[in-house]
């Protein structure tokens, strides 16, 4: 009898992730995949402030910590005949196993989001030791799992031949309930104190410049008096530019209509992008972010053009808008077009649902199981 081996793929991440949970309770579907989880912490206040336990939400996860740990390098040496899909290289023992599996000619997988564009704030050696890097990883046996076209061009720009770049985005649920959410649009209008007949907008993430928070808010500013007095967007998130915002807020005197959320738990944050009109992705720059989400729960999506998902999923006037990130006034407009219709709204949000039922979880185990190596 022909018995296929089952395949043992190692996943290690810096710290967990409910997107990256989505996929990896998907492996625990699959009878012919082991999957085993390794984080350098087991949370991360700093970046993330989850409600929720979800380092051990689907099954064990090993702890490796963020110094020197020769152990887990060790295993990860002797284990050739498993799978090892590496997650960024913000740790030193991920950036050791790196140039371990370099020097041994070992074959391994490199799972990234979008580089960051600017070199603005590093030092002379963290530019030529991150050039340096790069230039190691192009010539391992890797192969390059990008999260989203933009990604993969990177990569392109940088020489990285094509038979080693696989897209692998950032998955969501997609089975979701609309239904079931939607059935608490009267209870979240009266959470969030929504004008009578007004529309909840929303979006969330952390708090930083590079987000674009404040171009969203300078683009509310410049609604019509009328339109502006039927809104209320909820911004979810915390971070440096917290306290900025929250000026900017009270300086163009919009403090009726914006309000700021701490995190929520992942179940609350869809509760509320599912009844809401618009989710916004305004981005100055973000690898991949939550434009994904927003469509998988049937809600228009407007997204810059430095949001990496708005680019990777967005179809502009068909599945939701795109629009050049610092152009606040051409994102206003979009908001007006699209509070003003009704049939518009209802028709790009289903149009974006089905964009993101093309792009299950199952998929991503799909692409992990045949293109690893």
């Amino acid at each position: 009898m022909n018995i296929s081996k089952k395949i043992v793929i190692n996943l290690i991440q810096d710290v967990a992730t409910p997107h990256n949970n989505v996929l990896i309770k998907q492996f625990l579907e699959r009878d012919n995949v082991e999957i085993k989880l390794w984080y350098a912490v087991s949370k991360n206040e700093r970046l993330y402030q989850w409600s929720q336990d979800i380092t051990h939400e689907h099954l064990p996860a090993v702890i490796y910590g963020q110094n020197l740990n020769l152990s887990f390098l060790y295993y990860c040496l002797t284990h050739s005949h498993e799978r090892f899909v590496i997650v960024g290289w913000m740790n030193i023992n991920t950036r050791l196993l790196h140039l371990l599996f370099f020097f041994l000619r070992r074959s391994f997988n490199h799972w990234t989001d979008l580089p960051s564009p600017t070199e603005e704030g590093r030092t002379l050696k963290q530019k030529i030791l991150r050039r340096i890097a790069y230039l190691f990883l192009r010539y391992s046996n890797s192969k390059i799992f990008g999260v989203g076209k933009m990604t993969l061009d990177c990569f392109r720009v940088w020489g990285f031949p094509e038979h080693r770049l696989v897209n692998l985005p950032i998955f969501v649920n997609v089975d979701e309930d609309i239904h079931l959410y939607r059935s608490r649009r009267s209870e979240l209008h009266q959470q969030f104190n929504v004008p009578e007949h007004g529309f909840l907008l929303s979006a969330g993430s952390r708090l930083i410049y590079e987000k674009g928070y404040d171009l969203l808010i300078e683009s509310i500013s410049k609604l019509t008096l009328e339109l502006r007095g039927k809104i209320k967007l909820v911004i979810v998130g915390s971070g440096e530019e917290l306290p900025v915002l929250k000026q900017q807020v009270k300086s163009l005197q919009l403090d009726t209509q914006v309000q700021f959320h701490n995190w929520m738990n992942i179940s609350d944050f869809k509760f509320l992008i599912a009844n809401s009109d618009i989710f916004f992705h305004p981005a100055r720059f973000d690898s991949y972010g939550g434009t994904t989400l927003g469509m998988a729960l049937e809600v228009v999506v407007i997204g810059s053009t430095g949001a990496g998902a708005a680019v990777d999923r967005i179809e502009h006037g068909i599945n939701g808008f795109l629009y050049e990130p610092s152009d606040t006034k051409t994102l206003s407009d979009h908001i007006e077009k699209l509070l003003n219709d009704e049939s518009a709204r209802k028709r790009i949000a289903f149009a974006g649902r089905v964009t993101a039922l093309k792009w299950t979880p199952t998929r991503g185990v799909d692409i992990l199981v045949e293109h690893s190596v």
